[in-house]
């Protein structure tokens, strides 16, 4: 259930709702979306009981509102360039790099997508497996349009899909790898995708033109 759009907040009830999903949203990054109660968020927000009702309706309210202020702040925080910074691999690493780094300033926002895609609670109905995927989406849209800025290529082609979702797949997997190896940085793991990208390209090119 999402949020009580209704309900139009004063500038005390925007505070009011900002602390309950930094609470909800710091609750279910550290221990799991079922360690997140209404009780649990109550009382790491201390925003009264009836006004978490009043805002959100449920605690799928309070789920469902939490990423979709992650996605907004997340992507809000992410350059696009439109057109090439240097050479494929140049432009290629900027935007690797700066995923990155934006990620390492929301590292809750990707932990949470992640373990959603994965198993989203039961009694979301839906709703959240669809804010999973529209985020999802939105990542991959992004994704396409840069490599297809880097490399020059219609960013509606099957190749540049292809190459987006490999893209999209590693951050997801060197995400992880830094969430559980210390002292490594997530910038460090990925530091190889951009050259990665550009001989893939030049694999499935080569591929293509012998069949």
């Amino acid at each position: 259930m999402p949020a009580n759009v209704a309900v139009t907040p004063n500038r005390r009830g925007v505070k009011s709702r900002a602390l309950v999903l930094d609470a909800a949203e710091r609750v279910m990054a550290e221990d799991g979306f079922e360690a997140a109660t209404l009780a649990r968020v109550v009382a790491e927000s201390g925003i009264p009981e009836s006004s978490v009702y009043h805002y959100y309706g449920s605690k799928d309210g309070i789920l469902l509102a939490v990423m979709e202020r992650g996605a907004e702040r997340f992507f809000a925080d992410l350059p696009d360039p439109d057109r090439p910074v240097g050479r494929p691999t140049q432009h290629i690493r900027a935007v690797v790099m700066t995923a990155a780094d934006t990620l390492r300033r929301h590292p809750s926002f990707l932990r949470l997508l992640i373990v959603f895609a994965i198993q989203p609670p039961r009694t979301s109905g839906g709703d959240l497996e669809a804010v999973v995927e529209r985020v999802r989406e939105m990542a991959l849209r992004r994704l396409r349009r840069q490599l297809a800025i880097a490399f020059g290529d219609d960013p509606r082609s099957p190749m540049i899909d292809l190459l987006a979702r490999f893209a999209l797949a590693t951050i997801d997997g060197a995400f992880l790898a830094s969430q559980t190896a210390a002292g490594v940085a997530l910038s460090e793991i990925l530091s190889p995708l951009a050259p990665a990208i550009v001989a893939a390209r030049r694999d499935l090119l080569r591929n293509a033109a012998a069949t």
